[in-house]
């Protein structure tokens, strides 16, 4: 994980491959200034967008459920022991909606309980947190006496409950508590609905500034003496009339000026809030799902140190205008708050096309029956990089994380009896882990020739029979139940034959399971083979250029194949080539 700094062509001879793997706006208010990003100034290279930063980097933090994944949120941002920790209820979003900008205040992360019990994840994250204090948001109708005395066990000085007869009241509290002076601004949302109150939490965090919630049609009493003590100098209220109706406006203007920023909907009104108070050239941002609640919560926390805004997802796109904001914000890194359940792999794909120097792509949605050696017809000057997976797996995982520190997006075609070994599953778990940067295509089970027999890998006895229509289409859909499952992604509609052996009858039977596109290559390094050296496999991708559209072949168990890597990648790029994903190239 990168962390910021923060004040703490042709078959293969097949017995030759056996031995491995086998081929184949204006505002009053200023945004706030930008922070110098953490990581490395990044290098640009060309892409079909123009200029975009090799630094960019994508990471999912996320866990089995919402507790987990304010773990996980947590550990990236608070690496070291916190001095304060925040709870809030994990299952009613009501006393804890504030909870962001008051944990960013104290610098501590927020966690979440149940009503009755502290959760395992939450339980080992305080352990490792080492908390002095504990601030616990909501009364005993949300968080029992018990978690407060289970809670106290982790800090000498206990747990401290900040209640009140309301959300409001309890909001108010958790202000006064925390923010003791006055203040510049003071965001205020409805108390009815999450999600403005969630995504304007993180520019509260930033600014310094408490949240505060109000009824849809009034100011509720505790929130207008706070808002009195607070003085701001600028009340910004999020959302619109439907959320929070100008009588309300009007009365808060009876304390200080009021600036409402909103948009039609919550995402609309997320990205009219990251407009408003963030600059361009962010360290960093956040994406939640608009569906739901702790995530976001979690995250608004940690807006101090991404310096960024969080942005929502609907279901599995961009809302319409992100792909816009993501430029103009431009950030080293976008962290992505939920596992695929919330946040589904689509939208780090989509996040990564507008800022990344490749993406995985979206692959072709034409069913024709072809075999492909080269892309052609592109606009831009990119080739395709891909990986069989199909024996020797030695040095693999290393490949895939050079990959991924240096954003070398590619297509993997791996054999599931190689992918479900131990070695496999540390493989497919680094691709899973960026489904912005790889996809994977079908490699069958077993590695046999499909068309003659034999072959297999890493045994030949599953092949030694004939290649039976039925057979074959068990070697695709069976492997393909195997990789998505380990990989989480889609696996449809490329396959590559071992060896590279197919004819058309192979051809129409795989198509009939879904895998109409037979992908080949047009340069091949032959890095299965140990006689191969490093000098060769450089000479067999540069020399000369590939054309736009070359689909170049490799292996993950490869001899030589990570040291040459190291040469290649820097040597296309400064020729103006990007490395990239077949469904990337296919969709140019």
């Amino acid at each position: 994980m990168r962390r910021f700094r923060m004040s703490v062509l042709s078959a293969c001879v097949l017995s030759a491959a056996l031995a491995l793997l086998g081929c184949g706006g204006s505002s009053a208010v200023a945004p706030v200034a930008p922070m110098a990003p953490a990581l490395a100034p990044g290098v640009s290279v060309s892409s079909q967008a123009g200029a975009r930063s090799l630094s960019f980097r994508i990471e999912r933090l996320a866990g089995a459920d919402r507790y987990a994944a304010a773990a996980a949120i947590s550990r990236e941002f608070q690496p070291g022991t916190s001095h304060w920790v925040v709870i809030a209820s994990g299952e009613l979003w009501s006393d804890g909606v504030a909870a962001g900008p008051v944990a960013a205040k104290l610098g501590a992360p927020v966690l979440f309980v149940t009503k009755y019990s502290v959760p395992k994840a939450t339980a080992q994250e305080l352990d490792r947190l080492r908390p002095s204090q504990i601030l616990v948001l909501g009364g005993r109708a949300t968080i029992s006496d018990e978690v407060m005395v289970d809670l106290s066990a982790w800090t000498d000085e206990g747990a401290e409950r900040l209640d009140g007869a309301d959300r409001f009241a309890v909001a108010a509290k958790a202000s006064a508590e925390v923010f003791t002076g006055t203040v510049e601004t003071a965001y205020v949302a409805s108390g009815r609905v999450w999600p403005d109150a969630l995504t304007g939490g993180a520019a509260a965090a930033v600014q310094g500034s408490p949240m505060l919630l109000t009824e849809p049609d009034r100011v509720p009493a505790a929130i207008a003496t706070e808002l009195r003590r607070l003085a701001p100098k600028r009340i910004f209220l999020l959302g619109g009339t439907a959320s929070v109706d100008a009588g309300v406006a009007a009365d808060l203007a009876d304390i200080a000026p009021v600036e409402r920023l909103w948009g039609d909907d919550r995402y609309d009104t997320a990205l009219a809030i990251s407009k408003r108070i963030f600059g361009t050239d962010r360290p960093a941002m956040m994406i939640a799902t608009g569906a739901n609640y702790p995530e976001a919560l979690a995250g608004s926390a940690q807006a101090t140190r991404t310096r960024g805004p969080i942005l929502l997802s609907r279901r599995d796109t961009l809302p319409s205008g992100t792909s816009d904001e993501l430029t103009r914000l431009s950030p080293d890194t976008a962290y992505i708050l939920g596992g695929p359940a919330s946040v589904p792999i689509n939208v780090p794909r989509l996040v990564q096309k507008e800022l990344g120097v490749c993406w995985a792509g979206k692959p072709p949605v034409n069913t024709d029956v072809e075999a492909v050696k080269k892309i052609y017809g592109m606009t831009v000057q990119q080739i395709a990089y891909t990986l069989d997976m199909g024996g020797r797996l030695d040095g693999g995982a290393d490949i895939v994380r050079y990959l991924i520190d240096n954003q070398v997006c590619t297509t993997f075609f791996p054999t599931s009896i190689m992918a479900d070994t131990s070695e496999g599953r540390e493989i497919l778990g680094l691709i899973a882990a960026h489904p912005e940067l790889f996809e994977v295509g079908n490699h069958t089970v077993h590695h046999c020739d499909l068309v003659n027999g034999g072959g297999g890998s890493p045994t030949s006895a599953p092949c030694q029979r004939s290649m039976t229509d039925s057979f074959i289409r068990s070697e695709l859909s069976d492997a393909e139940s195997v990789l998505k499952r380990l990989s989480g992604m889609p696996i449809r509609p490329y396959w590559r034959p071992p060896f590279g052996v197919y004819d058309s009858h192979v051809q129409s039977v795989v198509a009939g399971v879904g895998y109409p596109k037979t992908m080949m290559w047009s340069r091949d390094t032959i890095d299965w083979d140990p006689a191969t050296t490093t000098q060769d496999i450089i000479d067999a991708v540069l020399d000369p250029t590939p054309e736009t559209g070359t689909i170049v072949l490799s292996h993950l168990g490869g001899y030589h194949t990570g040291e040459a890597l190291k040469t290649i990648v820097p040597t296309l790029r400064s020729r103006g080539m990007t490395l990239t994903t077949i469904s990337d190239m296919w969709d140019h």
